[in-house]
């Protein structure tokens, strides 16, 4: 016997027992509603398996009248929420009605799914959170174990490593342990490490990176050509630190920089307006001033970023020297337009062929030697040729037509950021494009805000600031990242958007990492750290600190970096280096004397440096006394053991000197038939009766060592003295 109901046989409110043509309805108050057919009763009644399958594949409708439906819910309000309720419909209108109205309920449709949401059910809290982290991570990881691949493209931490490798975080810190490096779970290994580990797994470890798309936070916006405008270029100068980068700004702006620089030495980006007049038009120019020395590679590659025009400086008598080929690498990669300034011409004895010639090795040429770069040779001490130069660099900007569109929102770039203590975040910037106002929301690759205040290159307060101006904009609510596009966008809303969008790596905190993960494999495990806490005005500041630390070899003294900010040196900051025994580096900042009061009775090493000179050779410095003194040992005479004999303290060998001489305390190695059997120090030395301190060739003497007495005539004695090697790092 079925439950028939409007052409539709219902299993669900029906089960078996142990008579098969007879059924025990579980909701018995239906029986009004139902009518009873009859089936023969030789028909064999098929699993409940078996009927959900058919069932599965009929043309039945399922179809319910509102008071039916509303009884259908009251009855069955209680057992839904311990059972999962199949639903088998071929009307797909009426499958979503009872979906939308049942959307917290699992709907089930197979055995496979019924399965599936058991299994996921019983998944431990751990289990979904190692699941999200893989997600999180973009594990790329091949299905197929024969052909196991990954991509190992940043420095991460072992944790991470784990997961990207599916290998337990124990066993991978055993394999290092055992090859002498010692990390932690949360410890972060460098991109070598990170691979060999990978390898010894048998993984295919790729090396290409993620090519990520540039995001709008990324790129400029379009001009649109029927509102633009042309736009000032700016113009980079750059070249060998002391070839007269600065100097140059100087005769192109009347002014006297140079004398104000600390050292001499350029060690920030600074930008400059210049009103130029060529051909009976005013021309605004803007210049950026790079540093030369070394450590501020990173400063000098933003500025290649930014820029539109670069000058090649080249002292015409030094040549060209690292830096100046490594601003000839960046013109070269980015394809960059150029001009070439060789200055010091006022000098004597300069060779300016020489100058022409290496430059040409590196495929530069003037027009007059039949190349397309415009040279000029220039004075900037004298102010020789620096009209020519400016107007080589206005038509070099003429033909590359730059426009921008005051009528769309503010967009620039950001040379530098960094914390005042009565200003709040000071963000020096350019604006590209656009016109920036009071209250425009403005972000930053991670850095938003709203501007509450802009400040000219005049230091004139502003309501607005059109295209091509050097700016100081007060407002964001964190420090964003220099070298980084800032946009303005609608609302706060939208800026908090593209952040969470934007995938962006922090140039700081990478440096840091791979600072803080420099791991070998041939690195011994006792091997000494130094601890550095950084403060400095500037996070461009911070970046070339960080970029020379890199440059210094740590094979014997790893430098470790616990915190580089922005701003003063604080309590918290005497606090971490008193219990890490961390040295204090504040660059370019004033410490107060409460603080250097304070360091003192903690014993904290706070140093203060406005020379990157002058830091480097400090750290360097440091690092060395931290080495353990080397000692070479070096021959300086040879004895022969005559014969022996003994005294109140010991064995007391006569020796004749066969060649230098012996020294008291000296070291000593003993041979006896070419084999080595002692090696210690000479404690007493006598000639007759008499203690001295040296026994010359030719000479007989007594030697005595404390802890050795078996001395045998015919053995040999080897003397050395020790001398401590240089010490390197």
């Amino acid at each position: 016997m079925l439950l028939y109901y409007n052409g539709f046989v219902d299993f669900s409110f029906c089960m078996s027992i142990k008579n098969e043509n007879a059924f025990l309805l579980e909701n018995p108050k239906f029986i009004n509603s139902l009518r009873l057919i009859d089936i023969p009763s030789d028909q064999d009644f098929k699993s409940s398996l078996e009927i959900k399958k058919s069932i599965k594949n009929s043309n039945f409708n399922l179809k319910f009248d509102k008071k039916t439906k509303n009884i259908f819910k009251q009855d069955n309000k209680g057992r839904l929420k311990n059972k999962k309720v199949d639903i088998i419909d071929s009307d797909q209108d009426q499958y979503n009605i009872f979906k939308k109205k049942n959307k917290s309920k699992p709907i089930v449709n197979t055995q496979d799914d019924l399965n599936n949401i058991v299994e996921g059910s019983i998944k431990s809290n751990k289990q979904k959170k190692k699941e999200k982290l893989k997600h999180k991570l973009n594990i790329n990881l091949d299905i197929n174990d024969n052909d196991k691949s990954v991509i190992i493209d940043s420095p991460l931490s072992i944790e991470e490593l784990s997961i990207k490798l599916q290998i337990p975080p124990a066993e991978i810190i055993t394999g290092l342990f055992l090859q002498g490096i010692s990390v932690t779970v949360n410890q972060i290994v460098d991109i070598p490490t990170a691979i060999q580990v990978a390898q010894k797994y048998n993984f295919t470890v790729l090396n290409k990176k993620y090519q990520l798309e540039l995001s709008q936070l990324d790129k400029l916006q379009q001009v649109h050509s029927a509102t633009g405008v042309n736009r000032a270029p700016i113009i980079t100068i750059l070249g060998h630190v002391d070839h007269g980068k600065t100097s140059l700004l100087d005769a192109i702006r009347n002014t006297d920089s140079v004398s104000k620089e600390i050292g001499g030495i350029t060690q920030s980006i600074s930008a400059y307006q210049v009103n130029y007049l060529c051909d009976s038009q005013n021309k605004k120019l803007i210049f950026i001033d790079t540093p030369g020395h070394e450590a501020f590679a990173s400063m000098r590659l933003r500025c290649t970023q930014m820029t539109d025009i670069i000058i090649l400086i080249v002292a015409a008598d030094d040549g060209l020297q690292p830096q100046t080929i490594e601003a000839i690498d960046y013109i070269v990669s980015k394809k960059l337009p150029y001009v070439v300034a060789i200055n010091k011409i006022d000098k004597i004895d300069v060779n300016l062929s020489m100058v022409r010639e290496q430059l040409a090795d590196y495929n530069i040429l003037s027009t007059d030697w039949g190349g397309e770069i415009e040279f000029v040779e220039i004075s900037a001490l004298k102010k020789i040729n620096i009209d020519i130069l400016l107007k080589a660099v206005s038509n070099l900007a003429q033909s590359i037509n730059l426009t921008t569109d005051p009528m769309q929102l503010a967009q620039g770039i950001i040379l530098e950021a960094y914390l005042d203590k009565t200003k709040g975040t000071v963000v020096n910037t350019i604006i590209l494009n656009g016109t920036l106002k009071i209250g425009d929301i403005i972000v930053s690759d991670n850095s938003y805000g709203r501007v509450k205040k802009i400040v000219n290159n005049l230091g004139d307060d502003l309501l607005m600031a059109e295209p091509s101006s050097i700016l100081q904009v007060l407002g964001f609510y964190s420090v964003p990242q220099t070298g980084k596009y800032f946009h303005v966008v609608q609302s706060e809303k939208e800026a908090k958007k593209l952040i969470t969008q934007t995938i962006s790596s922090n140039i700081i905190e990478s440096t840091k990492n791979l600072l803080n993960s420099n791991l070998q494999l041939d690195n011994k495990a006792n091997s000494k750290n130094l601890n550095l806490i950084i403060k400095a005005d500037t996070q461009g500041t911070i970046d070339a600190v960080i970029n020379s630390f890199i440059q210094i070899p740590q094979g014997k003294i790893k430098l470790n970096i616990l915190t580089s900010n922005l701003g003063v040196v604080s309590s918290t900051d005497l606090d971490l280096a008193c219990n890490t025994q961390a040295l204090i580096i504040a660059f370019n900042i004033n410490v107060t004397t409460n603080i250097l009061n304070a360091a003192e009775k903690l014993n904290v090493h706070l140093c203060q440096f406005v020379l990157i000179y002058d830091l480097i050779d400090y750290v360097k410095n440091y690092m060395l006394d931290l080495i353990d003194p080397e000692y070479d040992q070096l021959l300086i005479g040879q004895a022969k053991v005559q014969t022996t004999f003994f005294v109140n303290k010991g064995t007391v060998a006569g020796c004749i000197v066969k060649s230098g001489k012996l020294k008291k305390n000296a070291l000593i190695n003993v041979y006896r038939e070419d084999q080595l059997i002692y090696k210690g120090i000479i404690s007493s030395l006598k000639r007759m009766k008499d203690d001295v301190n040296e026994v010359s060739i030719g000479n007989e003497c007594g030697i005595m060592c404390k802890d050795y007495n078996l001395w045998q005539p015919r053995d040999l004695i080897e003397v050395y003295e020790l001398y401590q090697k240089p010490k390197v790092l």
